[in-house]
């Protein structure tokens, strides 16, 4: 009875044994089947996901061009980039050149009549302005009461006012008056300046000078 309790026990422990065994081979299989397949799946869903990012990558470039296209152009750009070898004008500068011969620093006159103004003798030849375009005689001119005054070059070795260097002014200020361009004959000849007013009150000059145009 013992002896047999022993063998019972003894085949009992041999199938526990035995059936542990094939429970850990089955899982072990089980494992090994299932690993394939796992790594497939996520395999697939890398793939997909990637898909998926430039799908969407590709749909959002396309809806930020179609956004941009609808925006108005800046006001003054192209649409069209200039070439690189377009060269910009260069400006230039057609100012003429004036030079400047002072005549007289100040006096006055206080006459209804051309009267010269002393001292204000001078000598003057264009010959000694070569390439000279045009000569204008410029002063800063005063009126008393605000009267109507004139200045003028008189050509004292021909007996003559300058042509068209008369000035006419009626402010009691200073104030600059430029002739237009004034006819010098030729020659060596001496001038003076000359001044008068309507109602022979008194007017003043300073500065006064020719102003040559090259």
């Amino acid at each position: 009875m013992k002896k047999g309790l022993i063998i019972f026990a003894c085949i009992a422990g041999i199938l526990v044994v035995g059936n542990l065994i094939f429970l850990d081979w089955q899982f072990f299989s089980k494992n090994d089947d299932e690993t394939p397949l796992v790594n497939q799946l996520q395999d697939e869903e890398k793939l997909a996901t990637r898909s998926c990012q430039l799908s969407c990558k590709e749909i959002i470039e396309e809806e930020i061009k179609l956004e941009l296209a609808k925006l108005p152009s800046l006001a003054g750009q192209s649409s069209v980039s200039p070439p690189v070898s377009t060269k910009l004008p260069t400006q230039t500068n057609n100012k003429p050149k004036i030079v400047y011969v002072p005549l007289i620093t100040d006096g006055s006159v206080s006459s209804v009549d051309w009267k010269e103004v002393l001292p204000s003798e001078f000598y003057f030849d264009p010959a000694n302005y070569p390439g000279a375009k045009e000569f204008r005689f410029e002063a800063y001119l005063s009126s008393a009461n605000d009267d109507r005054g004139f200045a003028r070059l008189y050509d004292v070795t021909n007996k003559r006012g300058v042509d068209f260097s008369d000035l006419s002014f009626n402010k009691s200020e200073f104030t600059r008056v430029e002739s237009s361009a004034v006819k010098i004959w030729s020659g060596n000849n001496k001038y003076t300046l000359q001044l008068r007013s309507v109602n022979g009150t008194k007017v003043q000059i300073k500065e006064a000078k020719l102003k040559i145009y090259y």
